[in-house]
């Protein structure tokens, strides 16, 4: 009977954890916003990729390259894992494709960019969620190259989270 009941406590213990509910810093909840874009297509707004709601994204008004995206949050904050959609309800072509995102404290203006991802995107749209070594930053810069459809006339972008916590 003891030993029945080590187990139980054991597993209980150890092997049943509760996941760690990681906090989207940048998201519009967290205090965060976008500062500068060089392009958007009204309702498509840029703090559409940070409000957290599903069916909301960005659009440009052209399709110019790169398109570039700069967010704040309200302190600098430690971050661990990065998280970018680019499914939207336009056309598969306008996905975002080809992106390089950076992060910058204090000063950006002053060109202290770190590159901390430069990546492609799957063409499915689907989450490429990246876990990086913890950082610290405030400022953040998401530039689009490119997109799936070289001939698209703009790009589309759905989400972008920074994750204080790696939890997947």
């Amino acid at each position: 009977m003891f030993q029945i009941r080590f187990i139980i406590s054991f597993l209980l213990i150890f092997c049943i954890s509760t996941p760690t509910i990681a906090e989207n810093l940048i998201s519009i909840q967290s205090g965060g916003k976008a500062i500068h874009w060089t392009s958007q297509k009204y309702p498509f707004l840029a703090n559409n990729i940070i409000d957290n709601i599903d069916g909301s994204y960005w659009v440009s008004s052209g399709n110019t390259l790169p398109h570039v995206l700069t967010f704040s949050l309200p302190s600098n904050k430690r971050f661990e894992a990065l998280s970018f959609i680019s499914k939207t309800n336009h056309d598969p072509g306008t996905w975002a494709k080809h992106i390089r995102f950076s992060s910058a404290d204090p000063f950006p203006h002053m060109g202290g960019w770190e590159i901390l991802v430069d990546t492609d995107l799957p063409e499915t749209g689907d989450e490429k969620f990246i876990t990086i070594d913890a950082k610290r930053g405030r400022y953040f810069r998401l530039e689009i190259f490119s997109t799936h459809d070289q001939l698209a006339t703009e790009a589309s972008f759905n989400q972008l989270k920074v994750v204080d916590v790696n939890d997947k």
